[in-house]
């Protein structure tokens, strides 16, 4: 395990020299970890007891570097069976035998932890988890993998708690010389997210019977997540210094508001449009800053504020979007001597602004930095080959808080399989490698999680057509459709990411579907004079918003959209007689609707023959199988299994003349490794049927029911 003094560089350098002094002061415990969750003023200032954060999670371990691009983008990131290996190692301990999640050995915190039920319909699990700290072989915390972190059990909420179909907590773990995370069984999905502090630092380890003393503490705490409007105690109302502009934006047009002399620092942040009927204006009204004379933000509001396109509201500890359009944001930014704020209207059409921040006085010390906020946008972006798709590099010391991704799926199939790879100061492979996008904003099964949720560190403010003001009804709940625009936004308190050099951030396009997508991610920061990213204004690219039809003007349901064209190349194994052969129906002019109009004819067939056919799947999750075929005169009776289990009744297929079979329903089936076996037996023929030949057309992908 590399320790941090390779990421330190001078400030790791002197944390060493002046160890004594460092153990002088108090050390971090739950409680110090708490008022710093909920402190305005400590993300604005690099942390004093310098750390970086650090990940072990469940990725697929054949992604050992870029350079393998076949490897690189694997996506097994889960130990579905026991001979999957995504974890550290098992061991034997009192007896019983342990699969290791995380180990690490030095002085750390464990700041968030995700894992996933089971099964999309099923918070269920029966695998039991056990967190020893500093070598001790007696558990700090043990309890239900889940049920711990899900805000039912020993951690509250808004701590610990279920978001969709995963428990994450935030509460933190902090231990002084090491922490190992094990369970009884082979685990799943996971991500330990914490912090690795230098060594020397001082850290008063947990304990239940700290935890059970502080309970008024956390509970007040938690209040404060919960109600970020009232929580900034360290200002009165009388020291804020509010300033405003109510104006009308022409098209292309400007306006600046300038802030207090400085010393002084924004404490909160309010912008509202006059509408929000054309949802673009969220993408085209752009906010600018300037602190000290030089430019730090440039993002449009709707990625700033966690709104992405259109008006989608959401509660957050740092940034909320309240239902009348009021947006506000809650990040402290210093600045030393002056400020101005501006709104820019990229579009054609003018636009009604109010503009308000509350300013206080301001410390400025060694340890304060420059607020930054910046924005990427890219349409098309081809989800084939996969890729990694930056969403910043940084270069300097500073600390990353948080970004709004948008996500354009034109297609209806899930579109969030990639995973965050985070290289801090150089590092050879990532400190951080993820498990999926959407694990990333703390939620999980991406493909059914069509819905709005909420928290106040991370939330889905729209997802498919659903935001806060309309959520997805009971009837419609389970369905899988992510086509359209995606809003995904994470903040952070105590997993913070401080970079002493430099900070780089991908995320994996990795989709079910082969189609263009828009991707656009708003990132926040904080960093020094001489701290810079790659991110630049990009006013043609913010005009570049990709569009979808709606669903008014969508045409007749398609039964075969997204379906797999039967091929012979998916055929994995048949008898050597067999012969295979693709008919174009159309061109035999035999009517009815084919996908592609297309068949693959299985020729030469016998009573007892079997074949073998690998069918991509088009999620990661179970679905209901349908194929579609076509009968004739010379067909035969089929049946079906799909990945070893029987599939449907027994299909006759004979028919006078050719046509379609229609849809024949095989069943919800999970995928293995991304494919479905499907074996198609010849059980037989009808008495009028000159043969025991077939054709399939296709399979098409629905939701489970």
């Amino acid at each position: 395990m590399k320790t941090i003094k390779r990421y330190l560089g001078p400030i790791g350098a002197a944390m060493v020299l002046s160890a004594l002094a460092v153990q002088a002061q108090q050390p971090v415990s739950i409680e110090s970890l708490l008022n710093e969750m909920v402190d305005a003023d400590s993300v604005a200032r690099y942390p004093e007891r310098d750390f970086r954060l650090k990940q072990h999670s469940s990725y697929d371990r054949r992604s050992t570097g870029p350079e393998d691009t076949k490897g690189w983008f694997m996506n097994k990131d889960a130990n579905w069976s026991a001979s999957d290996t995504n974890f550290i190692r098992t061991e034997e301990n009192n007896g019983r035998k342990e699969w290791v999640v995380m180990d690490h050995v030095g002085p750390g915190a464990i700041v968030r932890t995700w894992m996933p039920w089971r099964n999309p319909k099923n918070a269920g699990t029966d695998i039991n988890m056990r967190i020893y700290l500093d070598g001790s072989d007696v558990p700090a915390l043990e309890g239900n993998m889940l049920g711990m972190f899900d805000g039912t059990g020993v951690i509250p909420y808004p701590f610990a708690h279920s978001s969709l179909r995963s428990a994450v907590n935030f509460f933190p773990i902090p231990y002084a010389k090491s922490c190992k995370v094990t369970t009884d069984q082979v685990p799943f999905f996971f991500q330990f997210t914490f912090r690795e502090y230098a060594e020397g630092t001082p850290i008063k380890t947990f304990a239940k019977s700290d935890f059970d003393a502080l309970k008024p503490l956390t509970e007040k705490v938690g209040k404060t997540l919960l109600n970020p409007a009232a929580s900034d105690g360290t200002r009165s109302a009388a020291a804020l210094k509010p300033v405003s502009l109510g104006a009308q934006l022409a098209a292309n047009g400007e306006k600046q508001l300038e802030l207090p002399a400085g010393p002084g620092a924004i404490r909160e942040l309010r912008v509202k449009l006059g509408s929000y009927d054309d949802p673009t204006v969220t993408r085209t009204v752009v906010l600018k800053m300037e602190f000290d004379g030089k430019e730090t933000v440039w993002c449009p509001i709707g990625d700033f504020f966690g709104s992405g396109v259109g008006l989608n509201p959401v509660q957050g500890w740092y940034c909320t979007v309240a239902e009348d359009g009021t947006m506000s944001s809650r990040w402290v930014m210093p600045y030393r001597q002056s400020g101005t704020i501006s709104l820019v209207n990229l579009g054609n059409e003018p636009v009604e602004v109010q503009l308000e921040a509350a300013v206080a006085d301001w410390t400025w010390d060694d340890r304060s930095m420059y607020f930054h906020a910046g924005w990427r946008g890219q349409y098309p972006v081809a989800t084939r080959p996969y890729s990694d798709w930056n969403y910043i590099t940084l270069s300097g010391r500073g600390v990353y808080v948080g970004d709004t991704l948008t996500v354009m799926n034109p297609d209806e199939k899930w579109w969030g399989e990639g995973d965050e790879k985070i290289w801090v100061d150089g590092e050879d492979f990532p400190s951080i490698f993820g498990t999926g996008t959407e694990d990333y904003y703390a939620y999980s099964w991406g493909g059914m999680s069509t819905d709005f949720y909420e928290h106040p560190f991370h939330a889905q403010p729209r997802a498919h057509k659903y935001n806060k003001l309309n959520r997805k009804s009971a009837a419609e709940a389970g369905t899988r459709n992510t086509q359209g625009y995606s809003v995904e936004t994470r903040t952070r308190a105590l997993d913070t990411m401080p970079f002493g050099r430099s900070l780089k951030l991908d995320m994996e396009v990795w989709a079910w579907a082969d189609c263009n997508m828009g991707y656009q991610v708003g990132t926040c920061w904080y960093g020094f004079e001489d701290t810079t990213s790659n991110q630049k204004p990009e006013p043609v690219e913010v005009l570049n918003i990709p569009s979808l039809p709606s669903a008014e003007t969508a045409g007749p349901v398609d039964p075969f959209k997204g379906a797999a064209d039967i091929a012979p190349n998916l055929v994995v194994s048949k008898p050597e007689a067999v012969v295979l052969k693709m008919q174009d129906l159309k061109q035999l002019k035999i009517k009815g609707d084919w996908n592609s109009n297309n068949q693959l004819l299985f020729k030469g067939c016998q009573t007892g023959d079997a074949i073998e056919i690998r069918i991509p799947a088009a999620s990661p999750v179970a679905e209901t199988l349908t194929l579609h075929a076509t009968k004739s005169r010379d067909f035969g009776i089929l049946r079906f299994s799909v990945n070893g289990k029987p599939a449907g009744a027994e299909v006759d297929f004979y028919a006078a003349k050719p046509a379609p079979s229609g849809a024949i329903k095989l069943g919800v089936f999970d995928p293995v490794d991304g494919v479905y076996l499907l074996r198609a037996e010849v059980a037989g023929k009808n008495p009028k049927s000159s043969g025991t030949y077939f054709g399939l057309d296709c399979v098409s992908f629905g939701p489970a029911e």
